[in-house]
């Protein structure tokens, strides 16, 4: 008979009372491949790093992926409610007494500094990967004791859902501006239902319950994120009772591994979508580039086979999608909408021979590891487009930083979609004026005056009907220009104890504030 700890429905309705169990708690453990090398949730954005995140902070609103297997519902969380004050000003009201994991009460000047133009929007920000969901914020103020205020330049009826990106999880004011960026990064703190006590980007996170956590009481007496890089060792260690979940079971081993005693295999498709970035680009690394060609990039696409390479990959785990064209979006998702360049070898070859391309060699950046599978498909798509005549040579990275350092001609990425309901995160947030893509040292391609025209319409649009024409329309000069190309909906899977009945739901942040342990009958 399993011991019900703590369910989603039951922290979603907001603070439980919940009986002292302490002695039933588990310590849970953990064996991750990799983390990011600083636990800062905005500077740290990443699904390595939200494995941790989500148990350390809270944001202010959040999805409810329990019930909804979309998430496109709202639930209030450190702030109680919202409401459009007029069309650019929103109004947040914060729950009363929500504790830090220092005994700090958390208040709006806690939350005007999270949101500030200082630490996410402004000219240099401290968290400058905060642009991206930030666009348009004009003035973030604390009009109250537990009330904050957000302006922007336009009007903007999705700016509830920005509160679940990264940019929504607050902070202490008092502890970051004590210790400083770095150090936080090191050793963060936050309202979660879990207190870090320590953090090696080569070794791991440890974190214990936090008792005071204003939701109820945690399920787990504490949280140990080990990384063990090799899966078989990870695995081996959940076989022997060492370790309680491992992440990132391979594709090809999800079958045989599933009917191993005491071990349940789960995968869940995510909201996250790898991709590589055609870096169109000519620079003083890369003076010659044949991918400003466009003829070129549009023959790469067609010729690859999608759908045969991530079958063989993944079996039927996931799919391939139309660019922007993802089923959380709700009523902008048209199952039917087919993409602008499919696989056609014959249109392919017809593009190459229209461009100007003459065999040079194609450097593709993957960082090793980091996606699941993604470097058994670019093997496959090499061979596809040799046999075009299309010349690409992977290189393999030991982290991003390295990947993005140039020359290079393909770089890996993944997009993901927290606006559910929506297009405007991952179609013009991620590939927009405050993009990576556009902005940031490795940046891939200049924007269309044409895709920022259409980008603002998209933007500013408000009436639904208006909106989805604006947004295909976009879409549409994206898929002209053939920067990137999506791949598939990524997968995350895990092995985890039968002693131990947990599910992240529609997420990849592997968030333990509910479980069920004893395993058995549910």
């Amino acid at each position: 008979m399993s011991l019900r700890i703590l369910t989603a429905s039951a922290l979603l309705a907001g603070s439980v009372a919940l009986p002292a169990l302490a002695q039933d708690k588990p310590d849970l453990v953990i064996a991750v491949d990799n983390l990011w090398p600083t636990m800062d949730p905005v500077i740290g954005i990443s699904t390595t790093g939200a494995r941790v995140h989500s148990n350390i902070f809270d944001t202010l609103v959040r999805r409810n992926r329990w019930e909804d297997p979309d998430g496109t519902e709202l639930v209030p969380w450190l702030a109680e409610s919202w409401k459009q004050l007029s069309p650019t000003v929103w109004e947040f009201t914060l729950r009363d007494g929500v504790p830090f994991h220092d005994g700090h009460i958390m208040d709006a000047e806690d939350v005007a500094f999270s949101l500030s133009a200082e630490r996410l929007w402004g000219e240099e920000p401290l968290a400058p990967r905060g642009t991206r969901y930030t666009r348009g914020f004009t003035r973030v103020e604390a009009t109250g004791p537990l009330t904050i205020e957000v302006e922007t330049s336009f009007p903007d009826p999705n700016l509830p859902f920005r509160m679940v990106t990264p940019i929504g999880f607050v902070l202490p004011k008092h502890y970051y501006e004590e210790v400083g960026t770095e150090a936080f990064g090191q050793m963060p703190m936050g309202t979660g239902p879990y207190r870090m006590t320590s953090f090696d980007p080569s070794v791991g996170v440890e974190a214990v319950a936090f008792e005071d956590y204003w939701a109820g009481e945690p399920p787990a007496a504490s949280l140990s994120f080990e990384i063990v890089p090799e899966f078989s060792t990870r695995f081996a260690g959940l076989v022997a009772g060492e370790y309680d979940v491992v992440v990132s079971v391979p594709a090809d081993q999800v079958d045989a591994l599933d009917g191993t005693p005491g071990v349940t295999v789960m995968e869940k498709g995510i909201e996250n979508y790898p991709m590589f970035a055609f870096n169109m680009l000519e620079t003083e690394a890369l003076p010659d580039n044949p991918l400003t060609d466009v003829n070129l990039r549009k023959a790469m696409v067609a010729g690859v086979d999608r759908e045969a390479i991530t079958a063989a990959i993944w079996g039927d785990a996931t799919f391939v999608p139309t660019p922007f064209n993802f089923p959380e979006y709700g009523p902008y998702y048209d199952a039917d909408r087919e993409r602008a360049v499919p696989y056609d070898p014959e249109a392919a070859a017809a593009y190459l021979e229209a461009s100007d391309y003459a065999g040079e060699e194609l450097i593709w950046h993957i960082t090793r590891g980091f996606y699941p599978n993604y470097e058994i498909a670019a093997e496959f798509m090499v061979e596809q487009w040799a046999d075009l005549g299309i010349n690409v040579k992977i290189e393999l990275k030991d982290n991003f930083s390295l990947a993005y350092q140039r020359p290079f001609h393909l770089l890996n990425m993944s997009m993901s979609s927290e606006f559910s309901g929506d297009p405007y995160r991952p179609l013009w947030m991620d590939w927009g004026p405050q993009s990576s893509r556009f902005r940031a040292a490795h940046k891939t391609w200049d924007m269309t005056e044409d895709f920022v025209a259409l980008g603002e319409k998209f933007e500013q649009t408000l009436e639904f009907e208006a909106r989805k024409q604006a947004y295909l329309d976009l879409v549409a000069e994206w898929e002209d220009v053939t920067p990137g190309m999506y791949m598939w909906r990524n997968v995350v899977s895990y092995a985890i104890s039968d002693d131990l009945d947990w599910d992240p739901g529609n997420s990849a942040v592997t968030i333990f504030d509910h479980l069920y342990v004893g395993g058995g009958d549910g």
